[in-house]
This record gives C-alpha cells, sequence and structure tokens, in this order.
C-alpha cells in the first residue's frame, strides 16, 4: 500500500493506514455510491471527505502499476494546481494506493469536506431554475478556460455553491477533477465548445449558460450556440447508440 499525505495532515496516519477498515465503518456517512464510493468523517476532529474509486480490471492494473498515475495520485496532484489557478477545490489531504500481487487495484482520496450543495439539483431538477446561480456558474467556467483548465467531467453535479451575501453573486467550489486537463492560457476554440457540450442536457439552461459563457469571452452568441450545440447532439447520440447496443445484449 502506498500513502502519501500533505505535512499538515501527517497526525492521521493512523487513520489513513487502515483506510480499508475504516471506509467500511459505520463511523462515515455515505455521500454517494455508484461505480466510485464518497464517504464524509470526521477523524480527530477533522470534517474529512474519502472517495474510494472503483476496483480497476487487470488490464487496467498493469497500465496503473507501470505506465500511468492513478486517479487518486491525480486527484491529489490536481487539487493544488486548481487552487494555484485561483479555482477553488477542497483541500488536498492524501492519497492511497492498494496494491495485490504487485499490482495496483484500487485508491483512495482524502480531502477537507466542503458543505455546499452541487448545483445540479438546483439547476436542472427545478422547472424554474435559478437564472443567476446560472448566469454565475457559465462565467466561473470562462474563468477556469481562462486559467488553462479544462475539467475532465464538466457536469453540473460538480460544482458546490453558495451565495455570497455581501454581493448576492454566488462562489464555486469543484470536484471530481482527476481527469482535468492543464494548458499555457486558454485552450482553443474547439476544445472550450466541446468541453462546454457536457455541462447540461437540458437545453433551456444549456443555452441560458452557452449564451452568458459568449458574453463573458466576448465571443459570438449564436455561433457559440451553434457550435456548442453540434458538440452536445454528438454526445446525445452516442449515448443513444450505447443505449440500443444495451438492448441488444439483455
Amino acid at each position: 500500500m502506498k500513502i502519501i499525505i500533505a505535512p499538515e495532515f501527517r497526525p492521521l496516519r493512523r487513520d489513513i493506514e487502515d483506510i480499508s477498515r475504516l471506509f467500511g465503518s459505520p463511523e462515515g456517512k455515505t455521500v454517494y455510491e455508484g461505480r466510485n464510493s464518497i464517504r464524509n468523517f470526521i477523524l480527530q476532529g477533522t470534517p474529512v471527505t474519502i472517495k474510494r474509486f472503483k476496483r480497476v480490471n487487470f488490464a487496467q492494473q498493469i497500465a496503473y502499476t507501470f505506465f500511468k498515475s492513478t486517479k487518486a495520485e491525480r486527484a491529489y496532484r490536481y487539487a493544488s494546481l486548481f487552487r494555484q489557478r485561483g479555482i477553488n477545490t477542497p483541500r488536498e489531504i492524501a492519497y492511497v494506493e492498494v496494491y495485490e500481487h504487485g499490482l495496483f487495484t484500487t485508491g483512495y482520496f482524502l480531502s477537507d469536506t466542503c458543505p455546499d450543495p452541487p448545483a445540479f439539483p438546483a439547476l436542472v431538477l427545478e422547472p424554474d431554475f435559478d437564472s443567476a446561480l446560472a448566469s454565475d456558474l457559465a462565467r466561473f467556467v470562462a474563468k477556469m478556460h481562462s486559467k488553462g483548465i479544462v475539467h475532465g467531467d464538466l457536469n453540473l453535479g460538480n460544482f458546490l455553491f453558495r451565495k455570497n451575501p455581501e454581493d448576492g453573486h454566488f462562489s464555486f467550489t469543484v470536484i471530481d477533477i482527476n481527469r482535468s486537463t492543464f494548458y499555457n492560457g486558454y485552450p482553443d476554440q474547439t476544445t472550450c465548445l466541446k468541453n462546454l457540450s457536457t455541462l447540461t442536457h437540458r437545453r433551456d439552461l444549456f443555452q441560458l449558460m452557452i449564451s452568458e459563457y459568449a458574453r463573458e469571452r466576448k465571443w459570438d452568441e449564436e455561433e457559440t450556440l451553434r457550435g456548442a450545440t453540434v458538440w452536445l447532439e454528438k454526445l446525445e447520440a452516442r449515448h443513444e447508440r450505447k443505449q440500443q447496443i444495451k438492448k441488444l445484449f439483455k
């Protein structure tokens, strides 16, 4: 087992060394259960969020052991890169890699806990969504791009938000960052449009956010919306093909 801990959190080492037992214990609260699992804990008075990544298959075991960094390691390293570029994300605490017979099998990423809610329910699930929240988030994505950051899973569930009482605007914390890509300055326009296409499938919300993004970038709104929509439709078509293939094997 490989354990890397940020210096200020080294007092948590004993808990982290026992992470497999800890993660499965009733001490924590489950936040998300799916391909990966996320649970919140209080460790020695510190609120900690632990993400356990899905156990990898044999081919991935070879790749992550010998050729590429694990998702846990990238989540840990990228957190500081985000903050260095002025984009808020939960502070990294540690990452753990678990090995069996010399091969990597699964990983854990530990960060401090952000109590703010995700934007997805507040925007996608509300019939009359908060247009101010949507606009502020679109401008925030433009800011991320201006900092040379392309989030690898740009969906509204990966943005936690809070309203600032001073000016009524919203601030954001970004999560699930391990698949992000970093550039020097703005990525090219095609990369930005393709990234934007994954924000949401809700068309009225999508149109508002793309228009706001274009205004922030001083791009032509209609042209930007057309470009992002082309990528969104490709994404939807690919999803539909996958669903059809799944039906064939049921």
